[in-house]
C-alpha cells in the first residue's frame, strides 16, 4: 500500500510487536495516520506460513532470514543459524506458534531493575489478557482474556501421552492446571495459538487504516540537532524513498535489526562507530550488546521396534493418518523445573570469581530454569547425526531459560544491506553449562522411567559416539552438549530497558524514538518469548494513547 510520505508515527518493522502497536494505535486513536515500513514481503496469507509444519520451509522461499553466528567458542567452535522472520508479521510468521508466559519472577525483575511496575507481572497482566482468547472457557479470568486477537488451543493427544506424563511424574514433576499464570513449573497443557492454521499478527490484529510499505530497507534514521538534544524526524531507506515523521518513530526490527539500525544512524558504542566511519549521535555503548537467547540441547531415542509399529511418531503411517498430529509441533506436556539450589549457587560463584554470591540471587530463588520437551519425532539435531525422520525415533529436548551469557551485535560494515554480526557467546559461563547438564542427566533419568523404559531403547548419539544414559560422567554430558546444542530462536536484549531505553521505551539521548521488540527485555523470560512480545507490544501502545 502506498501513500503520504509523512505520518505521525513511522513503526520501522512490521514484525509481531510492529503490527500489534500500529494496530492498537490506530484503534485508539483513528485519527492518526501511521505507517509501517517492513523490509519483507506482505505474504501473512502464503500456504507456508498459514500451515503450522510449514515454519522449516520458510527459508527456502525467502521469508525466513538466516544469521549465521561467529564461531561459538564453547560449542566446539561451530556456527550456528539464527532464523528470524523476513515478512510481515515478523518472527509470528515463521515460528512453532508456542503460547507461553515467563514466570511472574521473570517480570518482577524487569520492574525491579527499570523502577517501573508497568513491567512487572502484575503490571503487564492486563495486557496478556488483552492479546489472548484463552484456550478453556472456563479457565481463571483473573489470568486470562476471553475476547483478544490471538486464539489459543491446547488439548492434542498423541499415542505415548499416559506414558510421557507417567515418566515426568516419576523424576518428581508435579501437575500445574496453568502454566499460564505466573508459575509454570511442573506438568501442563502445551497451549499454542494456532486456530486451526497459524496467526501472523497481522492477520490477528486489524491493520485497516494504516499505510504499510514493504521492500523497505532502511538505510538509516533522521535527526534534527538544531535545538540541543537530537530529535527524530525520519527515515531514509536504502531505495532513496525518505518518511517523515510528525510524532515519534518506533523501531520494531527485532534483536538482530533494530541495534543494527540505531548504529547505522550513530546511536551506539562510539568507538565501534568510528571504525567504520559513522558520525556518533548519540555514544550509547548497550545498543547491541546484553544479546541473550535460549539454548537447547536435544537427545534423540530410538523406540522399540514393535512399540514403533502403534505409530507413535513423524514418519511412521498410522501417525501421519491423524490430521491433529500435524497441527503444531508434535508434542502435548510443557514440562518445567528449577534446579538445586546448590549446584546452581557453585556455577554462580564460578562465574563471579571473588565476588561473594549470596543467598538471594535473583537465580537462586525456585525458579523456571529449564524446560524438557518431548517431541514425537527427532529435533533440532546438531552436527554428525544420521536419523531419519521414519517413525523411529523421538526427541527429549533440555532448554536453558535463564542463561546468564551474554553477546552482542555488531555492525560488518556501513552498508544497510550487510546483516549485522552476531556473537551469542553460547556456553560461555559455568552457570548455562551447569543447566544443560544437570537438565541432560534429568532428562535421560526421565528416560529410563518405568513409564517410558518398555517404548525406548536408548540414546542415538551422533556417529561414532558413545550413547548417553544416566550414569554418563559430567565430562561426558559437557560433550554433547558442545557437539549438538542449538539455539532456540529467542534473540532479546540488545536495546535493553534501562541501558539503550528508558521504562517507556524512549532511546536515550534523543527524543521522538522508541524501541518496541524482544531487544527491549532487560534480562531473559522463562518461556519462548511470543506471548511477552504481545504484552509488551499491548503495553507500550497503551502507553502512547495515554499521552506517556
Amino acid at each position: 500500500m502506498s501513500g503520504s510520505s509523512e505520518y505521525e508515527y513511522i513503526i520501522c518493522g512490521g514484525g509481531t510487536a510492529g503490527c500489534v502497536v500500529a494496530s492498537r494505535l490506530k484503534q485508539g486513536n483513528p485519527s492518526l495516520s501511521v505507517a509501517i515500513l517492513e523490509r519483507g514481503p506482505d505474504e501473512r496469507s502464503h500456504p507456508l506460513v498459514l500451515n503450522p509444519m510449514g515454519a522449516a520451509q520458510l527459508k527456502d522461499v525467502g521469508l525466513d532470514s538466516v544469521y549465521p553466528t561467529v564461531k561459538q567458542k564453547h560449542l566446539n567452535d561451530r556456527t550456528l543459524e539464527l532464523h528470524a522472520g523476513n515478512i510481515l508479521s515478523g518472527s509470528s510468521a515463521v515460528n512453532y506458534g508456542l503460547w507461553m508466559r515467563g514466570q511472574s519472577k521473570d517480570y518482577d525483575h524487569w520492574a525491579e531493575l527499570t523502577g517501573d511496575q508497568r513491567w512487572s507481572y502484575e503490571g503487564l497482566l492486563p495486557f496478556f489478557k488483552r492479546s489472548e482468547t484463552h484456550w478453556d472457557p472456563e479457565g481463571d479470568r483473573s489470568q486470562h482474556g476471553f475476547d483478544g486477537p490471538i486464539k489459543t488451543s491446547a488439548g492434542r493427544a498423541f499415542p505415548l501421552r499416559k506414558a510421557v506424563h507417567g515418566g515426568l511424574v516419576e523424576i518428581g514433576l508435579k501437575d500445574n492446571p496453568d502454566a499460564n499464570s505466573g508459575n509454570p513449573l511442573g506438568i501442563s497443557a502445551w497451549a499454542e495459538n494456532w486456530s486451526p492454521t497459524r496467526q501472523p499478527s497481522a492477520l490477528a490484529y486489524d491493520l485497516k487504516g494504516i499505510e504499510i510499505h514493504t521492500g523497505a530497507t532502511i538505510q538509516k534514521l533522521e535527526f534534527d540537532t538544531a535545538n540541543g538534544e537530537p530529535r527524530a524526524t525520519g527515515v531514509r531507506l536504502v531505495d532513496g524513498r525518505m518518511f517523515s515523521a510528525k510524532k515519534e518513530i518506533i523501531l520494531s526490527c527485532g534483536s538482530h535489526r533494530t541495534p543494527q539500525v540505531l548504529m547505522l544512524s550513530g546511536i551506539g558504542p562510539s568507538e565501534e562507530l568510528s571504525k567504520l566511519g559513522i558520525s556518533t549521535l548519540v555514544d550509547s555503548p548497550g545498543v547491541g550488546e546484553n544479546l541473550f537467547d535460549h539454548l537447547g540441547s536435544t537427545l534423540v531415542f530410538k523406540l522399540d521396534a514393535k512399540k514403533a509399529e502403534e505409530g507413535l511418531a513423524v514418519g511412521d503411517a498410522k501417525f501421519m493418518e491423524n490430521p491433529v498430529h500435524l497441527q503444531g509441533l508434535t508434542a502435548e506436556w510443557m514440562a518445567i523445573d528449577s534446579l538445586p539450589k546448590d549446584g546452581l549457587k557453585s556455577a554462580l560463584q564460578a562465574d563471579a570469581g571473588s565476588t561473594k554470591i549470596s543467598d538471594d540471587h535473583a537465580l537462586l530463588a525456585e525458579r523456571a530454569h529449564h524446560w524438557i520437551a518431548t517431541m514425537y519425532m527427532p529435533l533440532s539435531l546438531g552436527e554428525g547425526y544420521d536419523v531419519q525422520i521414519d517413525g523411529q525415533h523421538i526427541s527429549i529436548s533440555i532448554l536453558n531459560f535463564q542463561p546468564t551469557a551474554r553477546g552482542n551485535v555488531t555492525l560488518r560494515s556501513s552498508d544497510p544491506k550487510d546483516d549485522p554480526v552476531v556473537d551469542p557467546r553460547y556456553n560461555s559461563t559455568h552457570h548455562d553449562r551447569y543447566v544443560l547438564r544437570a537438565g541432560i542427566r534429568k532428562a535421560l533419568r526421565y528416560a529410563e522411567t518405568a513409564a517410558l523404559k518398555p517404548f525406548l531403547v536408548g540414546d542415538v548419539p551422533p556417529v561414532g559416539k558413545q550413547p548417553l544414559t544416566s550414569r554418563s560422567s559430567d565430562d561426558e554430558i559437557d560433550t554433547r552438549v558442545r557437539e549438538s546444542t542449538m539455539t532456540i530462536h529467542h534473540p532479546a536484549g540488545t536495546a535493553a530497558m534501562g541501558k539503550v531505553v528508558d521504562s517507556k521505551l524512549k532511546v536515550k539521548g534523543v527524543t521522538g524514538l522508541r524501541v518496541c521488540d524482544a531487544s527491549v527485555f532487560p534480562v531473559p523470560v522463562s518461556a519462548t518469548t511470543q506471548a511477552t512480545v504481545y504484552a509488551v507490544a499491548e503495553s507500550f501502545a497503551d502507553l502512547i494513547l495515554k499521552g506517556d
